[in-house]
């Protein structure tokens, strides 16, 4: 009976640390957004999650995603600018890497649980006359 008890606790702890990122972190992420000295331009933002648009400089939610963030920033009289700024693992995905065996893992990268992107965003823009 003892060694049921005890394989239990090992099953139930096992699977409570699968996915930790997905069950105690947020499926969003909030972001900065600046142009340098150029106000006001729009910037669009995609990633797997979805598509958003914010005017720099300015701050937006976005959905978590372990997929690359594209953007496209615009102003009249201004280059438009274009790139994509790499996701990061966040700190706590290599011990559920370890922890979870690799499906906890798999579980977060899957919901975006596992990424994040930098918490500010400078993208300079120059004037088209430049």
């Amino acid at each position: 009976m003892k060694h049921l008890i005890c394989k239990i606790i090992v099953l139930v702890l096992s699977l409570s640390s699968i996915s930790c990122a997905s069950i105690f972190s947020k499926k969003s992420q909030s972001l900065s957004v600046n142009t340098g000295d150029v106000k006001d331009a729009t910037c669009e933002l995609f990633n797997g999650k979805g598509r958003y648009v914010v005017n720099s400089p300015g701050s937006i939610v976005i959905g978590q995603s372990c997929d690359d963030l594209n953007y496209i920033c615009r102003k009249k009289g201004y280059n438009e600018i274009r790139g994509i700024i790499a996701f990061n693992h966040k700190g706590s995905t290599a011990g559920n890497l370890i922890i979870g065996g690799g499906l906890g893992y798999l579980v977060d990268v899957g919901t975006g649980a596992a990424c994040k992107y930098p918490e500010t965003i400078s993208l300079p823009m120059t004037s088209i006359i430049d």
